[in-house]
């Protein structure tokens, strides 16, 4: 196979592969997400039903795939936007919080399929670079005196890990705080930003943080 036809036949890949995701996603926002069959996101994105399984093994996938795009988009924003580990790890959250903050009805289906997948024992490619990227903040902010050198990288990222879920939870809305957060016009960004800065001041040494010892 010579490389230019290799080239057109991932791009066509590709091409059905955004199709399908596009009709998913549109179903999703008119009919529902639990409402919305196979066929009917086949049948919209005009592919046979079993080239819809040769992309996604299930329709949960499209949204999983979909959220591991949004976090290499958060990988790619961090890398350009971080210079300390403080701004490093804000900016990866950060980046994480303007794709979901597009909208939040879609925000809320992509966190609920990201908490199955939490407690799903097979692998997380996304979920495992963004420990990467945020262990590797904290081992050099703490090398650099940023971070307190007392605390484990597991633990500080459990810490901004909670943070940003929790924040991402109350945005999204539901609950008893549902009314509360329709009223809100703080975009999820600004939101994110904010609760991850009173965490990180905690993780900071005295001295960082502008504080006397």
């Amino acid at each position: 196979m010579t490389e230019a036809v290799h080239g057109r036949r991932e791009r066509k890949k590709e091409e059905t592969r955004r199709r399908i995701t596009i009709s998913a996603l549109e179903l999703f926002h008119e009919k529902g997400f639990e409402a919305t069959t196979v066929d009917e996101i086949t049948e919209r994105a005009d592919v046979a039903k079993g080239t819809f399984f040769n992309y996604f093994p299930r329709k949960e996938s499209v949204l999983a795939a979909l959220s591991e795009e949004w976090m290499e988009r958060a990988e790619e924003h961090a890398a350009h936007h971080g210079r300390t580990a403080s701004e490093r790890i804000l900016a990866l959250f950060g980046g994480v919080a303007e794709s979901y903050g597009q909208d939040r009805s879609l925000a809320r289906m992509l966190l609920r399929v990201s908490m199955e997948r939490m407690v799903c024992p097979e692998p997380d490619v996304s979920r495992t670079g963004l420990y990467q990227l945020v262990v590797q903040a904290v081992q050099d902010g703490q090398a650099s005196g940023e971070f307190r050198s007392d605390l484990s990288v597991d633990s500080v990222f459990g810490v901004v890990a909670s943070v940003f879920m929790g924040t991402l939870i109350w945005w999204v809305g539901g609950g008893p705080h549902q009314e509360v957060v329709a009223r809100s016009t703080v975009s999820l960004h600004d939101a994110v930003e904010s609760q991850l800065s009173i965490a990180l001041s905690g993780i900071r040494r005295p001295a960082a943080a502008g504080l006397t010892e």
